[in-house]
């Protein structure tokens, strides 16, 4: 929302500053580009969002029980570090951004205790990037064919 309503501002206030003035507001055209990328940008910055519980994490429509993970995987997509995780039902959040998650200490606490529970419990398959990214040491859990990348 933020990011639509800053947008709109930008847009409007460099059609203001660039030799025109206010001689625009008659024009449909201006308008019509305010609203269609005020609209782009709302709907690509709402998509996102993250909430987490006791024992869930959830990442838009997608959400995972963090104390039954049985893989993890770190990965990097576009510009952002990513971790791949799935429970043990199955239930998958591909693209689980970091740097969303760690921004919000009370949250990314909640995450990472049931990662760590995991681990721990000899039950999941974490990569050795995830492991060092994660920080957990390696001494966490069974080692051997579960640190395979």
């Amino acid at each position: 929302m933020q990011a639509a309503l800053a947008m709109s501002t930008l847009m409007t206030a460099f059609i203001i500053f660039t030799e025109r003035g206010f001689d625009w507001t008659d024009e449909w055209f201006p308008w019509f580009w305010i609203v269609v990328s005020g609209v782009f940008f709302y709907w690509r910055g709402g998509c996102e969002w993250m909430a987490a519980g006791a024992v869930w994490v959830q990442e838009g429509p997608k959400w995972v029980n963090t104390y039954e993970l049985v893989r993890i995987r770190f990965s990097v997509d576009g510009l952002n570090r990513v971790l791949r995780i799935e429970d043990a039902d199955g239930r998958k959040i591909h693209s689980f951004g970091l740097r969303d998650a760690q921004s919000n200490p009370l949250m990314w606490d909640l995450v990472y205790n049931g990662i760590l529970h995991s681990v721990a419990s000899g039950n999941c398959d974490i990569s050795r990037k995830a492991r060092k990214v994660l920080q957990i040491p390696p001494s966490l859990g069974e080692e051997g064919e579960h640190l395979a990348d």
